[in-house]
Protein backbone atom coordinates (compact mmCIF):
# COMPACT_ATOMS: atom_id res chain seq x y z
CA UNK A 1 0.00 0.00 0.00
CA UNK A 2 0.91 3.82 -1.02
CA UNK A 3 1.10 5.95 1.78
CA UNK A 4 -2.13 7.88 3.05
CA UNK A 5 -3.92 4.81 1.04
CA UNK A 6 -6.42 2.70 3.09
CA UNK A 7 -7.59 -0.56 2.55
CA UNK A 8 -10.95 -0.80 0.85
CA UNK A 9 -11.39 -4.88 2.22
CA UNK A 10 -10.25 -7.81 4.06
CA UNK A 11 -9.61 -11.02 2.99
CA UNK A 12 -10.57 -14.18 5.03
CA UNK A 13 -8.44 -17.35 4.02
CA UNK A 14 -8.74 -20.70 5.54
CA UNK A 15 -8.96 -24.48 5.09
CA UNK A 16 -10.70 -26.83 6.59
CA UNK A 17 -9.34 -30.60 6.70
CA UNK A 18 -13.41 -31.97 6.37
CA UNK A 19 -16.67 -30.52 5.41
CA UNK A 20 -18.03 -28.43 8.08
CA UNK A 21 -20.55 -25.60 9.27
CA UNK A 22 -18.81 -21.94 9.07
CA UNK A 23 -19.50 -19.28 10.38
CA UNK A 24 -17.51 -15.67 10.40
CA UNK A 25 -18.69 -12.75 12.07
CA UNK A 26 -17.36 -9.07 12.83
CA UNK A 27 -17.65 -7.31 15.44
CA UNK A 28 -16.82 -3.74 17.02
CA UNK A 29 -14.50 -2.89 20.02
CA UNK A 30 -17.57 -3.27 22.61
CA UNK A 31 -18.51 -6.56 21.48
CA UNK A 32 -21.20 -5.81 19.20
CA UNK A 33 -22.18 -7.67 16.10
CA UNK A 34 -21.48 -5.63 13.24
CA UNK A 35 -22.09 -8.05 10.41
CA UNK A 36 -22.47 -11.46 9.66
CA UNK A 37 -19.80 -12.32 6.51
CA UNK A 38 -20.54 -16.14 6.15
CA UNK A 39 -22.55 -19.00 7.74
CA UNK A 40 -23.27 -21.91 5.59
CA UNK A 41 -21.70 -25.24 5.19
CA UNK A 42 -18.16 -25.69 3.39
CA UNK A 43 -16.53 -28.36 1.93
CA UNK A 44 -13.10 -29.72 2.84
CA UNK A 45 -10.45 -27.54 1.21
CA UNK A 46 -7.52 -29.65 -0.58
CA UNK A 47 -4.33 -29.75 1.92
CA UNK A 48 -2.08 -27.19 1.92
CA UNK A 49 -4.52 -24.81 -0.33
CA UNK A 50 -7.07 -22.06 1.02
CA UNK A 51 -10.38 -21.38 0.21
CA UNK A 52 -11.02 -20.17 -3.29
CA UNK A 53 -12.28 -17.46 -2.84
CA UNK A 54 -11.67 -15.78 0.26
CA UNK A 55 -14.55 -14.02 2.54
CA UNK A 56 -13.88 -10.95 1.71
CA UNK A 57 -15.07 -7.70 4.19
CA UNK A 58 -15.37 -4.61 2.65
CA UNK A 59 -15.82 -2.53 5.93
CA UNK A 60 -19.35 -2.33 5.65
CA UNK A 61 -22.30 -3.03 8.19
CA UNK A 62 -24.72 -5.34 7.93
CA UNK A 63 -27.18 -2.70 6.29
CA UNK A 64 -24.41 -1.80 3.33
CA UNK A 65 -23.14 1.30 5.00
CA UNK A 66 -19.44 1.91 5.79
CA UNK A 67 -18.34 0.91 9.42
CA UNK A 68 -16.05 3.92 11.06
CA UNK A 69 -12.58 3.92 11.81
CA UNK A 70 -11.50 1.58 14.62
CA UNK A 71 -10.93 -1.73 15.68
CA UNK A 72 -12.98 -4.70 14.82
CA UNK A 73 -12.59 -8.31 15.57
CA UNK A 74 -13.59 -11.03 13.23
CA UNK A 75 -14.34 -14.17 14.60
CA UNK A 76 -14.11 -17.74 12.45
CA UNK A 77 -15.91 -20.81 14.34
CA UNK A 78 -16.33 -23.77 13.13
CA UNK A 79 -17.32 -27.46 15.09
CA UNK A 80 -13.91 -28.05 16.65
CA UNK A 81 -12.64 -24.85 16.26
CA UNK A 82 -12.43 -21.50 16.56
CA UNK A 83 -10.13 -18.63 15.70
CA UNK A 84 -10.07 -14.46 15.72
CA UNK A 85 -8.36 -11.85 13.70
CA UNK A 86 -7.91 -8.09 14.90
CA UNK A 87 -8.76 -5.80 12.25
CA UNK A 88 -7.80 -1.91 12.64
CA UNK A 89 -10.40 -0.02 10.10
CA UNK A 90 -8.72 3.47 9.03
Amino acid sequence: MLPGQTRASYNIRFNIPNSDHIKIAVFDSHAALVKVLFDADEPATLPNEFRSPPIVWNFTNENGDRVSAGDYRIYFSATNFQSTSDVTVE
